[in-house]
């Protein structure tokens, strides 16, 4: 067996692709990486059994998935994530059509892509109500509209000829708050969005946004959420809290992995969901609605990175037993994706810059 591991930041090993390294070569199995770049990239393609290819959510990155994806299917490569898993990655409009048309349960959410309809709904909506663009991380592109007179302004934006810069979404004081109201953490952003404008980055891996709005209902009450991920039929579940003076939770840096305060249901209707939709991997974000339901308020195959707390504790089976232990969701990506159910995980070597993540 030959393994294919796609270098997506051409050179820069990712910590997922350091933690498959570490796997493989304990293991004996032979790997390479691969990039597109390379001028035997397509020869090199036909010398391996399974490419793992875990694109970021850079404009460029889904621009050449939404390329290579459909050529791997047409020979026969395998690759991971499969179509089903990844096809709707960091694009909220794409996951609440997918959710709501397979009952996962999503946050009621309301979707225009014409300017004449997004104000018809706010004429008759209660406020406030939730924005957000369709891509971004860590809640940097989500946004609290609290009036009509906001919301007419943001929706006149959204249908303008310049839409929104999602690097620069929102007011300063918004970018504040979803920093953790961290003075350093706005002075480094700021230095770094300094030096990528003189080097005439700035913008480089970002579209703008424009001509649809997507306004999601809030649910008043919730202090956290709870981030489900699953692999296979192995569900791992820790709660995030809100921000300091702020709706958000994702992003922040208050967890809690007490495997006794997760709510089961939340469980259940992952590893369902997962099972139903052939999702390899995925996580779910949930909070709760008036009445004490859980909802969905959107899905990523790319949760986390090593270091944040996915399977560090345990983890449950398909029948909710726990498990206790340290595990990683990439070893058993690989037991899934090549086929190895008694494919063997070392001690994982942590870089440093891992550490800070773990502290929870």
């Amino acid at each position: 067996m030959k393994v294919g591991i796609y270098d997506v930041y051409e050179g820069i090993e990712m910590p997922h692709q350091k933690i498959y390294n570490q796997i493989l070569s304990f293991n004996e199995i032979k790997f390479i990486f691969l990039n597109i770049s390379e001028d035997d990239f397509w020869l090199k393609l036909k010398d391996i059994d399974i490419l793992m290819y875990k694109w970021q959510n850079n404009d460029n990155h889904h621009l050449l998935s939404n390329i290579l994806r459909p050529i791997l299917e047409s020979l026969n490569i395998k690759f991971f994530p499969n179509p089903e898993t990844s096809w709707h990655y960091d694009d909220k409009i794409k996951q609440y059509f997918l959710m709501l048309t397979h009952e996962m349960e999503p946050v009621p959410t309301h979707i225009f892509f014409h300017k004449e309809k997004a104000f018809e709904f706010i004429n008759t909506n209660a406020f406030p109500i939730i924005a957000k663009l369709k891509k971004g991380a860590s809640s940097s592109n989500v946004l609290m509209i609290k009036n009509k007179k906001q919301a007419k302004k943001y929706i006149n934006k959204a249908f303008s000829a310049t839409g929104f810069n999602p690097n620069y979404f929102g007011s300063l004081k918004h970018l504040f708050k979803t920093l953790d109201s961290n003075p350093h953490a706005l002075l480094i952003y700021n230095l770094k969005r300094l030096k990528r404008y003189i080097e005439g980055r700035d913008g480089a891996y970002w579209e703008r946004h424009k001509n649809y709005v997507l306004f999601q209902e809030f649910l008043p009450g919730n202090e956290y959420d709870t981030r489900v991920t699953t692999v296979g039929n192995r569900v791992h579940a820790f709660r995030r809290f809100v921000r300091k003076n702020d709706f958000r939770a994702s992003g922040g840096t208050t967890w809690d992995i007490d495997p006794q305060k997760i709510d089961r249901r939340m469980l259940r209707m992952a590893l369902d969901f997962s099972k139903r939709m052939n999702f390899q991997t995925m996580a779910y974000d949930f909070i709760y609605d008036k009445n004490n339901n859980p909802k969905i308020v959107e899905i990523s195959y790319l949760f986390g990175q090593p270091g944040f707390p996915d399977f560090m504790n345990g983890y449950w089976d398909e029948n909710l037993n726990w498990i206790e232990g340290r595990f990683w969701p990439q070893h058993f990506e690989l037991i899934d994706a090549l086929g190895i159910p008694d494919l063997k995980c070392p001690q994982i070597e942590v870089p440093k810059e891992w550490i800070k993540n773990m502290m929870v």
